[in-house]
């Protein structure tokens, strides 16, 4: 985010938002105006003077104060004299850092300067309470502190302040911890570097205690002038480089604080009314507005300020474009910012401005968010919102391609009646089909005791769950489907009987089916309504459905129901070939030879499977046939032979199945002398 001409990178200011943001300043905060402390550098000349010493080039500046104390020079009392002088006031620069902080609790500085500006600024900033002071050696936890923090002592306790290589040596090496505290603190937090150069003495120390490979960020604010990018780069720091006249402008670094820290403080009607200004119109283009919002958007109270505000539909594009839409084309759980953005699209565009949603999910290889969905069908379908068909059309036929399964079930259903109330039958066929598709579950299966083997694999079963459930396939079915069947019992046909196919397939690959037996097949007494079926399985809906839309095509459209007969009467799965002995044996208009010589011709008399609607079709036209087709259908009972020769009870089942047949004929037609 980019204020004033600082562009604020957005893991910092997520920081900053979630509390994880620690303030690390340096002795270039204490420089400026009116406090104009010396650098470290300046502080060690100002303690050598009048001793004859001076800094040798590119001594360390701690070791050329380390050798003025060994030469009995009181470097930590003059320390703290020159760092104390009169009327001492602390900058604009020590208030807008902790204006960065909402809340005295909240805050998390770390200095390693020995004034106590911070603490006098915290008068200024907090009124009610007051941030802790920690001073080294006794240091809080690095991962778990709010305060502000001296790292390296304070001038109130001279004495314990570290100054001289000596001194380091005990915060870094051998007591350790300074860098204990830093190393801790740098693996939790992020860390915002103000007021150091890359060359500062203290930044030699504090690059030790730099944890490399963190998940956790660091940056440095440096002005333009400032060549030592790369090198900050290398200690795992990132530059954020604000604009500079010269190496001593600082006055960009003080506005951009001043107003990020404004940002931090601006009270909720502030933002409301900044956020509405900018959503009543046309998305932006200027950089400040863009960034504004795009942070706005990352909080979910400035989100909803957002979504009552904006209205246009060039903000979806807007938004999609910088993937802050995204959530709601995945399958996580939705942030309550995403949430509010999904009520939002739905709310405002799926009514008024259909086709920029339609492309909006084309672009997102069309796939929704379960919660965003749910918030499509609210508005579009609960809502019972003014569109007209064509439309409603389109988003029924998108909602169902994008349904979240099997947890949609009860959407779904809603959907189906929906279409009912508004007389939409191409859309509840729609509905109907997705429905009765299945779902594969896999189990444990049984296994007999006297089977049990340890070194032999589980038994494993599959179930085949319709997405619907009975009650609200049957009441689509009952209410909307069935008064309709003289529109719609062609094309449901096909829909059903492409569902039984898919099941049987899937049962085929668990053999669980083949074309002599089939599980659903075998659970299912009679296509017919039947006493035998009166605890129905999933399947049943579909077997019903189906014979009902072919016994209507048996009545009104003899010659679709014909060839549909002929068509599957051959098929591997026995439902179907079922189906079709039915279907012909309904056909009003097939004279009872007809039907037997269609029977002799296009099936096996002796389908195992087809047994009980092969007697029905069989038992229905016997009375009415002809010598003849009598002649022919006994005859080709008798010719029945048990196939298996080497099965030692093949005479006796042949003449049983010849006894079952001529039983069946002579109860349907006792009178004939055959």
């Amino acid at each position: 985010m980019k204020i004033a001409n600082i562009d604020f990178p957005t893991p910092l200011l997520h920081a900053l938002r979630d509390g994880k943001l620690v303030v690390f300043a340096g002795a270039g905060v204490s420089m400026g105006e009116p406090a104009y402390l010396p650098s470290f550098k300046d502080l060690a000349n100002k303690i050598a003077a009048g001793t004859g010493k001076t800094l040798q080039d590119r001594e360390p500046i701690d070791r050329f104060l380390g050798r003025l104390q060994h030469d009995r020079v009181k470097v930590h009392t003059l320390a703290a004299k020159k760092l104390s002088p009169p009327n001492l006031q602390a900058t604009d620069l020590h208030r807008n850092l902790l204006r960065l902080y909402s809340k005295a609790e909240q805050v998390r500085v770390v200095t390693t300067n020995f004034d106590l500006l911070f603490e006098q600024a915290a008068k200024d900033v907090f009124t009610s309470s007051q941030p802790e002071v920690f001073r080294a050696p006794a240091l809080p936890l690095g991962h778990q502190f709010n305060g502000i923090v001296h790292v390296h002592g304070a001038v109130s306790h001279s004495d314990e302040m570290i100054i001289t290589d000596a001194d380091f040596g005990r915060a870094y090496l051998t007591e350790g911890w300074a860098q204990r505290f830093l190393v801790d603190l740098f693996r939790s937090f992020t860390v915002l570097f103000v007021g150091y150069s890359h060359e500062d003495t203290i930044m030699n120390y504090l690059a030790r205690a730099l944890p490399v490979g963190e998940a956790t960020r660091r940056f440095v604010l440096i002005g333009e002038t400032d060549n030592d990018a790369d090198r900050w780069r290398l200690l795992g720091i990132e530059p954020i480089s604000y604009p500079q006249t010269d190496g001593q402008d600082y006055s960009v670094l003080y506005e951009g604080i001043r107003r990020r820290a404004d940002h931090v403080r601006r009270s909720v009607l502030d933002w409301q009314r900044e956020i509405t200004e900018i959503a009543e119109k046309l998305p932006p283009l200027d950089e400040a507005s863009i960034d504004l919002i795009e942070y706005a958007l990352e909080d979910k109270t400035k989100t909803r300020f957002f979504t009552k505000a904006a209205s246009d539909p060039d903000w979806i594009d807007w938004l999609d474009e910088r993937g802050i839409l995204n959530a709601l084309f995945g399958d996580g759980t939705l942030s309550d910012r995403d949430r509010a953005l999904s009520g939002w699209l739905a709310e405002n565009f799926a009514c008024n401005q259909a086709d920029k949603l339609f492309l909006l999910i084309g672009r997102h290889n069309m796939r929704l968010n379960p919660h965003f969905w749910n918030d499509l069908i609210r508005t579009i379908v609960e809502d019972n919102s003014p569109l007209d068909n064509n439309i409603l059309s389109r988003w029924i036929s998108l909602l169902l391609d994008t349904a979240p399964m099997p947890e949609s079930t009860g959407v779904l259903y809603r959907i189906g009646k929906f279409c009912i109330k508004h007389g939409m039958l191409d859309n509840l066929l729609q509905v109907f089909d997705t429905m009765t598709g299945s779902r594969l579950l896999i189990e444990e299966g049984f296994k007999w005791p006297d089977n049990e083997d340890d070194n032999e694999n589980p038994p494993v079963d599959v179930e085949l769950p319709l997405i619907g459930e009975d009650y609200q396939l049957i009441e689509l079915w009952t209410d909307g489907l069935k008064p309709k069947l003289s529109q719609v019992s062609e094309p449901l046909l096909e829909q059903v009987v492409k569902r039984l196919q898919e099941r049987y397939l899937t049962l085929h690959a668990w053999q669980k089916a083949n074309r002599e037996w089939d599980s659903e097949s075998d659970s299912r007494w009679a296509i017919e309504p039947h006493p035998k079926d009166r605890y129905p399985y999933p399947v049943d809906v579909l077997i019903d459905v189906a014979r009902d839309c072919l016994e209507w095509l048996a009545s009104n459209q003899v010659e679709t129901a014909l060839q549909w007969c002929i068509r599957h009467v051959v098929s591997d799965a026995p439902l179907l070939r079922r189906l079709s002995v039915h279907g012909v044996s309904n056909l009003e208009s097939m004279t009872a030879d007809d039907k037997i010589d269609w029977l002799l011709t296009h099936i096996d008399l002796h389908d195992i499977c087809a047994h009980h609607e092969i007697f029905q079709a069989v038992g229905k036209a016997y009375p009415n046939a002809s010598l003849q087709y009598r002649e022919t259908l006994i005859k080709a009972v008798w010719d029945y032979c048990w196939r298996n020769d080497e099965y030692p009870q093949k005479e006796r089942d042949t003449a049983y199945h010849h006894f079952t047949w001529f039983d069946w004929l002579h109860k349907s037609d006792p009178c004939c002398n055959l």
